[in-house]
């Protein structure tokens, strides 16, 4: 049986750029001043902290690991320049490993999508390593481990898997978060050539022996399996299961052959071994990294329409990738998805031809349905470009414009509004041109006002005298989560105000404008 081998991310410039542009727009300038889960980790998890693991936590003894003195640190890997989108490589000064691991595991679930794409772009980018921690569970793997947590977290698995495949990292508990990551992607060859290639074997029993037996290695298998059984090392429920597995049992639903399944989200491992013998746990429900199965061809049309839309809204999917599935088929019911399904078909067809009387309304009825969904941002980032192509009226062009500030191009839209238009208009549209909103117009509400202040003659005012103090000591990128920390899910103004203002003084404009924007048009915080 072939055992495939884990892919080489410097080798593999296409993919990586797909998986980039997935976070954001390829289009986009670089940033510059304009003036995880828990099961990834090793050893594996118990009941006690909600996730079912085929193996108890394990003790390991402490590595040693020996590099030149000028190699690449671990910790610095990334899958591009941190000058590609305007950050500074020691964007993390004195900050240490355990700080920032600290502050990379509070990064919000949910978010704006421009301040989901910040976090992306800390998560992803090569920076220098940060000074190691003053305590030993606290260093430097850990630091590495946090990034992939929070970008399996946010459903972004090929990114997490490109980052280890770069690294091609030894450490046990690194490759045994790869192992996973392939299992739910669906690439179980990747998953076991990183666990059984040379190097430190890692603590997970009921992982290398379900690898050892997709390599052909059946009596080595079985041999294993017996032993961790009999010295308690996977649960009993987890054994039956490898049992039924390597011996090409099936497990039709209700069988009572098998213990009950602890309570809790199954690991990656123990979900594939059902789903292999005839009993899958849907998705519905768990984390959103468990989405990603149901984007194979083998599910439903509307299964995999859902996982694409929660990905979608994480950053984490290309919105082409949505839209592709929209107008796979014409949907065969009504109500809820299907009637978005039918209105972005409807909307895409009018866009495809001449008749503006037709892409207004089209884009009159979609627009609801896309806000029903929290799609906005990713549809304005295919959709804003075309619409405007059209001479759209009455509030088809007024819904047109707010498209326009939601997507990439949204200090040209701005710069082409009319000086007598709305009150709340004039006031978006000097946001996103970077002016004073209060000089050109007004709009109702505290959000409008929290904005305003960050976005008047004196934004730098509001900053707290200590982040002002840990920007001066070169703290920036650990300013930057914290800072993300405070912004995501949060509906206090003074935060709004406050984080903006940052983002600002550190020279995030566009981040800045684009989060402004999206506060006061998506009607929410996350």
């Amino acid at each position: 049986m072939r055992t495939g081998r884990p892919l080489d991310g410097f080798r593999h410039i296409a993919r990586l750029a797909m998986i980039l542009g997935a976070c954001w727009g390829t289009n986009a300038p670089a940033q510059a001043p304009l003036s995880a889960i828990q099961w990834l980790r090793d050893p594996p998890l118990s009941a006690e902290r909600g996730t079912y693991a085929l193996t108890p936590p394990v003790s390991s003894e402490n590595a040693i690991s020996v590099r030149a003195l000028d190699a690449l640190r671990p910790e610095a890997v990334g899958l591009y320049p941190a000058a590609r989108v305007g950050l500074p490589g020691q964007i993390w000064g004195p900050s240490n490993a355990g700080e920032l691991t600290r502050a990379i595991a509070a990064l919000p679930d949910d978010t704006l999508p421009a301040l989901r794409e910040l976090a992306y772009r800390l998560l992803l980018a090569e920076f220098e390593a940060p000074l190691p921690s003053i305590s030993e569970r606290e260093g430097p793997g850990q630091y590495l481990q946090a990034r992939v947590d929070r970008l399996v977290a946010f459903g972004a698995l090929d990114q997490a898997a490109a980052l280890l495949d770069t690294l091609e990292a030894e450490d046990p508990a690194l490759r045994l978060a790869r192992f996973r990551i392939a299992l739910l992607l669906g690439d179980e060859a990747t998953a076991c050539a990183t666990l059984l290639r040379p190097g430190p074997t890692v603590s997970d029993a009921a992982a290398l022996i379900y690898c050892h037996a997709r390599a052909g290695d059946w009596a080595r298998a079985e041999g294993e399996l017996a032993s961790a059984d009999e010295r308690g090392l996977i649960h009993p429920y987890s054994v039956e299961l490898l049992e039924a597995f390597l011996h090409g049992e099936s497990r039709l639903p209700g069988s009572a052959s098998l213990l009950p399944p602890p309570e809790g989200v199954p690991d990656p491992l123990t979900w594939r071994l059902l789903e292999a013998l005839g009993d899958p746990v849907t998705t519905l429900g768990l984390p959103l990294a468990y989405a990603h199965a149901d984007l194979r061809g083998t599910i439903g049309w509307r299964a995999q329409i859902e996982a694409a839309e929660r990905l979608v809204r994480s950053g984490a999917l290309s919105p082409n990738r949505l839209l592709g599935l929209y107008t796979d088929r014409r949907a065969a019911a009504s109500g809820g998805i299907w009637e978005r399904v039918r209105t972005v078909q409807r909307l895409d067809v009018a866009l495809a031809g001449d008749d503006a009387d037709a892409v207004g309304r089209a884009l009159v009825a979609a627009w609801p349905q896309i806000e029903s969904g929290e799609l906005e941002v990713p549809l304005a980032s295919i959709y804003a470009e075309h619409v405007a192509r059209h001479a759209l009226g009455g509030e088809a062009a007024a819904l047109a414009f707010r498209v326009g500030l939601l997507s990439e191009a949204y200090e040209t839209v701005a710069l082409g509004l009319a000086p007598d238009s709305a009150p709340e208009d004039r006031f978006l549209a000097a946001i996103a041109r970077g002016l004073d909103p209060l000089e050109a117009g007004s709009m109702p509400g505290e959000t409008a006002r929290a904005v305003a202040v960050a976005f008047g003659p004196a934004p730098a005012d509001v900053i707290p005298a200590d982040v002002m103090d840990r920007l001066a000591q070169g703290r920036l990128g650990q300013v930057l989560l914290e800072t993300l920390d405070g912004l995501g899910g949060t509906a206090d103004p003074r935060l709004l105000t406050e984080g903006l203002s940052i983002l600002r003084h550190v020279g995030l404009e566009d981040i800045a404008r684009r989060a402004a924007l999206q506060s006061l048009l998506l009607e929410r915080r996350g």
